[in-house]
Formats: C-alpha cells, sequence, structure tokens
C-alpha cells in the first residue's frame, strides 16, 4: 500500500492543482503548503525519482493549435499484437496505446496536423499493423475533463486542501488564430518536463532557439492559459504509484431518460466524452474513465454510477497491457519525419 507523508501528500495536492507562473515557482508553493523552497524542492526530487510523479509541463489542447485528434479503436489478430503495437508507438502523434479486453483490442489516441493527414495515417497505421477493422472514435461533446488524485497522508486520510486552481482561468476574447516561430516555441518549451529547481523556466530556455527570455516565456504561460489552449500547467502522477491501483475506461449506452450528472458529480471519473456511434459496429457513445485504489472500488463507483444513471448496457473496457503513454509535442519536426519515411 502507497503511503506519504503529510508534507508529500500536500505538495502533491498542490502540484497536480497547477505549477505558479513566476520565476521561482517552487518558492510560492511552499508558501502556500507552509514549506520552506528547499523542502519542497527535496520533496518533489524525492518523489520523481520514486516514480510518484510522471512529469511536470503545459498541458495543451491540440485542436486549438491547429491539430486534428481523436480516440482510434483497431481489431488485431492476437499474433500480431505486439508488432502492431510498437508500429502505432512510432507515430509522434501517438500519447496512449493500450490493450484492452474487447474485439477492438488495441486503443490508443492519435494527433495529427489536419484531417487529412490523420485519416491517411489511420490508413497507414490500419496497414502496416495489420488491422482486420477500426474506429474512429472522434470527441463529440466534452462533459469533464481533469485527472486530480487526492493524496492522502499515512496520518491523514480524509486529506482536503483550499489550493486554488492556478493555471486555468481563461479571459473572454483572447485568442490566437495564427502561430509565428516565437510561439511556436514557447509551445515546445512548455512541453518540457519542467526541471525541479529554483529557476526552472530559465533552466528549459537553454534550449531555446528563438526565445531566450524568461519574462517572453511566462507571457506567454499567462496568454495561452487565458485563451485556452493551454488547459494547465501542472504534475501529473503515475497512478499506481500514487495508490490508485486499478483504472477502467467504461463505455455507455445511455437511453433518452438517461442521468449522465452523476457522472460528472462522482470524483472518480477524469474524462467523460460523448464519442462517435458506428451504427453495428459501435453504439456505446459515453466514455467515461474512472480510477480507484482497489479491484473493489472501482466496481462500487461503476455499479453506482449504473444505478444512479439507470443505463445497465455497458460496457468495462480494462487495460491489460499499456504500451505508450507520452505527452505529444505539438509543433514538433518528428511529424514531418514520420510522414517522410511512412508516406508513398
Amino acid at each position: 500500500m502507497t503511503e506519504f507523508t503529510d508534507r508529500e501528500a500536500l505538495i502533491l495536492n498542490r502540484v497536480q492543482k497547477g505549477i505558479p507562473c513566476v520565476g521561482k515557482p517552487f518558492l510560492e508553493i511552499g508558501n502556500d503548503t507552509g514549506c520552506s523552497e528547499d523542502e519542497v524542492l527535496d520533496t518533489l526530487t524525492h518523489l520523481k525519482e520514486k516514480g510518484v510523479i510522471r512529469n511536470i509541463s503545459g498541458i495543451f489542447e491540440g485542436e486549438k493549435l491547429g491539430y486534428y485528434l481523436s480516440l482510434v479503436a483497431f481489431e488485431i489478430p492476437k499474433e500480431k499484437i505486439e508488432e502492431a503495437a510498437t508500429i502505432i508507438n512510432s507515430h509522434p502523434g501517438v500519447s496512449h496505446n493500450y490493450l484492452r479486453d474487447h474485439r477492438y483490442n488495441i486503443w490508443f489516441t492519435l494527433a495529427e496536423e489536419d484531417k487529412d493527414s490523420f485519416n491517411k495515417t489511420v490508413s497507414i497505421l490500419a496497414s502496416k499493423s495489420s488491422a482486420l477493422d477500426f474506429l474512429i472514435l472522434r470527441n463529440e461533446k466534452l462533459l469533464k475533463l481533469g485527472v486530480y488524485l487526492n493524496i492522502e497522508s499515512k496520518d491523514n486520510k480524509d486529506n482536503k486542501d483550499n489550493f486554488d486552481n492556478v493555471t486555468t482561468h481563461k479571459e473572454a476574447g483572447l485568442n490566437f488564430d495564427s502561430f509565428d516561430e516565437m510561439s511556436r516555441e514557447a509551445v515546445l518549451l512548455l512541453q518540457n518536463d519542467l526541471p525541479i529547481d529554483k529557476n526552472p523556466f530559465k533552466n528549459i530556455l537553454e534550449s531555446g532557439k528563438v526565445l531566450h527570455d524568461e519574462e517572453q516565456l511566462l507571457s506567454y504561460f499567462s496568454k495561452f492559459i487565458a485563451a485556452g489552449i493551454m488547459r494547465r500547467y501542472a504534475a501529473v502522477l503515475k497512478h499506481r504509484s500514487a495508490g490508485y491501483k486499478t483504472n477502467a475506461m467504461t463505455a455507455w449506452k445511455p437511453n433518452d431518460l438517461s442521468n449522465t450528472d452523476c457522472f460528472k458529480e462522482s470524483k472518480s471519473v477524469s474524462h467523460l466524452y460523448f464519442r462517435t456511434i458506428h451504427p453495428g459496429r459501435w453504439e456505446y457513445p459515453l466514455f467515461a474513465m474512472i480510477h480507484a485504489k482497489s479491484d473493489e472500488e472501482l466496481k462500487s463507483v461503476i455499479d453506482e454510477l449504473s444505478d444512479k444513471s439507470g443505463i445497465k448496457d455497458f460496457l468495462v473496457l480494462s487495460s491489460i497491457k499499456e504500451f505508450k503513454k507520452k505527452r505529444v509535442r505539438y509543433f514538433s519536426e518528428e511529424f514531418n519525419e514520420w510522414k517522410r519515411l511512412n508516406y508513398d
């Protein structure tokens, strides 16, 4: 069982809510949590080495950067699964790729630079991986999005925090119609894993080609958040290492009288979408990603959602194996390189 000290739990909950848009963010986090800057740095370094923190970086809305994104499901022959996963993983726009217990057994998220490139890429991947069939399950309506794993300390099992979500403020009317060289580089730099030191943004600027000023980078940080281009800038945890030992992607077939509010209100549901229906092939439009600390808790959450919503027809698509979980690097030259190697 994963156990955390009071300080570790407090800091983990704080950094999931957002990293402050200031030159010394860990000093400000220390002020928020009643710790010194060094205590915050030491704690985060330890938790990262321990494998609890996956990364700290900007979480961007790909479609607002001009990309075309969707969930894709492939039906792959059993003997071809590993080979297919390697082929799919080679694409830089694949962020998540899982083997799931279903006829459609490989599920991945794909981002491409435009719709035509997306469709061509799916066709290439399907052909090269020997897919028998595939589904493109577009996000038709977003109902909820936000992974927050409440961390309890070993001495405080009812841990609550009062931290504001410091990086999700939106300003109406602020928009980017196009990205110049400097703003594109700002996107690239803010996707880097934030170094755990006293001046982390100065550190990531060392790899900049046209952007070298910390004040400019933080200005882009603020503008991207305000425009909704960057959903948040925060720590992402490894679920199992953080004490959440199980999860499942669930797909539901609601009727006209179904109540989906319970899904939005559930703290166990991190992602909630209505996705594309394919009549006769896929007729479960409501997708809910559920996280729990045990198989028993997961089953209890699913049963409760079914009872409250009245939806009895649903699928539990448990992940058998994680093939890939890596943030997409938008505006990376890797996209052009993949096309060069794979397009005829």
